[in-house]
């Protein structure tokens, strides 16, 4: 049988960012086809734990992980780590879904140290070999495709693979009673969750009763904490006149849709960046899996898919006022509010992990 690979550099476990979540189910939608191992940071720092799909999670930089990336047939990556070696009979395979040269564009600002041009530079670098060396390249949309285009030398194939919906997930549940507007990520640089905060703080102003949640301050990931996002929750708090809160742990995997059940809306903004051109939005699958409705900043693949299938309301970047309306809109008007769910329910199955990761099943099997 195939011996596949699956690397993140993120942590899997109880508590999962993007990058994580999208390796695991990867990985076992994989496993139902080829013999997977998945590897990937972990908080517990155990040599090798049962993973989904009773599938071998074993921990980065480990010798047991060394030795599964030599053995393997196909190896699965992002270019921030790479493969080092390979090996003559070794297929690799790119994840570009995550833009992160673009991303750390944003984090550095105008004015990046030196430390901090070496690394953009060396993810650029990192980027371009990928490029080149890859057997297959997984974009997570069109709109990507056309970026990484702009910066490739040569012609590997590519296929698209999203971001997907555990459907053993999905289950019916009632209205939500109160009215919460969900924030499902971290606090990153490009995004704009102030926009979020001073909408809600309208809305209350107006008499519209509404609260804002943030589901998590602390990231999963020790290695990406920074302190300047982690102390923007309290000025943010502060910002919410009482009408905002954060949790004050990253929300664990198996309960976010739960949280997000319980409010009427998911929100989901950015400012106007590169990076919010390219993007995917990884949290709008957790809102289709639970079926509520979306606020989205218009750029990108979330905001296109929302306005698209009718999913939601998307508003102008940092645009504080028509947020303030578009929550007020989802809050006030059941009828919409009602069509929002049901489009969501409609498209679900079409992102179902088994769905979206067929093209690279198939690509796999072909070189068997």
């Amino acid at each position: 049988m195939v011996q596949v690979v699956v690397h993140t550099p993120d942590v899997v476990g109880e508590r999962m960012a993007g990058p994580g979540i999208r390796a695991s189910h990867l990985a076992a939608e994989l496993a139902k086809h080829f013999d997977v191992t998945l590897i990937a940071r972990m908080e517990d720092r155990q040599s090798c734990l049962s993973g989904q799909a009773g599938l071998p999670v074993l921990h980065h930089g480990s010798a047991a992980a060394r030795s599964a990336i030599r053995n393997a047939d196909v190896l699965i990556g992002q270019p921030a780590r790479g493969f080092r070696v390979r090996r003559p009979h070794q297929k690799i395979i790119y994840d570009l879904f995550d833009p992160t040269v673009l991303e750390l564009r944003e984090l550095y600002g105008n004015k990046p140290s030196l430390r901090q041009r070496v690394h953009l530079a060396a993810e650029w670098w990192r980027l371009s070999e990928a490029l080149m060396r890859a057997d297959l390249l997984i974009c997570a949309s069109a709109k990507q495709r056309e970026f990484y285009a702009q910066l490739q030398s040569s012609d590997p194939s590519w296929i698209e693979v999203p971001f997907g919906v555990d459907l053993n997930e999905v289950r019916a549940c009632e209205k939500p009673r109160d009215n919460i507007v969900v924030w499902g990520g971290g606090l990153w640089e490009w995004l704009d969750p102030a926009s979020a905060v001073d909408a809600i703080v309208r809305l209350n102003r107006e008499g519209v009763r509404a609260k804002l949640l943030f589901l998590g301050r602390a990231r999963p990931n020790v290695n990406l904490i920074d302190r300047r996002r982690e102390d923007r929750f309290d000025d943010l708090l502060v910002r919410g006149e009482g009408h905002v809160a954060a949790n004050a742990e990253w929300v664990p995997y198996r309960e976010r849709l739960a949280w997000l059940r319980s409010g009427k809306i998911a929100i989901m903004l950015h400012r106007r960046t590169a990076e919010a051109d390219y993007s995917i939005r990884t949290r709008l699958f957790d809102a289709i899996a639970a079926a509520t409705p979306v606020v989205a900043t218009a750029g990108g693949f979330a905001a296109d898919l929302v306005a698209r299938e009718r999913l939601g309301i998307v508003v102008p970047p940092e645009d504080a006022g028509a947020v303030a309306e578009a929550i007020r809109v989802l809050l006030t008007n059941d009828e919409f509010f009602a069509a929002c769910v049901e489009r969501l329910e409609a498209i679900r199955p079409g992102f179902a992990w088994e769905v979206v990761t067929r093209p690279l099943v198939d690509a796999i099997l072909k070189w068997q």
